[in-house]
């Protein structure tokens, strides 16, 4: 097995809209074997910006990522990262659980928003 990413929802959001450098990416990383996971939060962003239409395909999206509850392990990286970051940084609630994901579960996160994550512990992966 080649590893495991947590997929941030820029990159989910740019699949269903079926963005090129998406659809590759995640069709490299899943030809290589790389373990695919999301979090719940990012569930909830896909889910509160669905468009009429797109029902059969984030249902097909979610069947090949695997879902990360929020435990509490998770929130309490999360409050701690709201305290650090959320003056100096504007980090809101999502983007720190997410954060807080990636280095409880040991997942190199792929994004495009990497100024969202100023966490010096989080390995981020530019996607494209």
């Amino acid at each position: 097995m080649h590893g495991s990413l947590l997929i941030d929802s820029d990159v989910l959001i740019d699949h269903l809209r079926k963005e090129k450098n998406a659809l590759d990416f995640l069709s490299a990383e899943l030809e290589k074997g790389t373990m695919l996971f999301t979090s719940v939060i990012n569930r909830v962003e896909i889910l509160a910006g669905i468009r009429r239409g797109e029902e059969d395909a984030i249902n097909s999206l979610f069947k090949i990522l695997i879902a990360i509850d929020v435990d509490v392990a998770i929130a309490y990286r999360a409050g701690e990262y709201m305290r650090r970051f959320s003056k100096s940084h504007a980090l809101n609630i999502g983007d720190a659980i997410i954060a807080a994901t990636s280095v409880e579960m040991g997942l190199k996160l792929a994004t495009k928003n990497i100024k969202h994550y100023p966490m010096k512990e989080i390995q981020i992966i530019r996607p494209y």
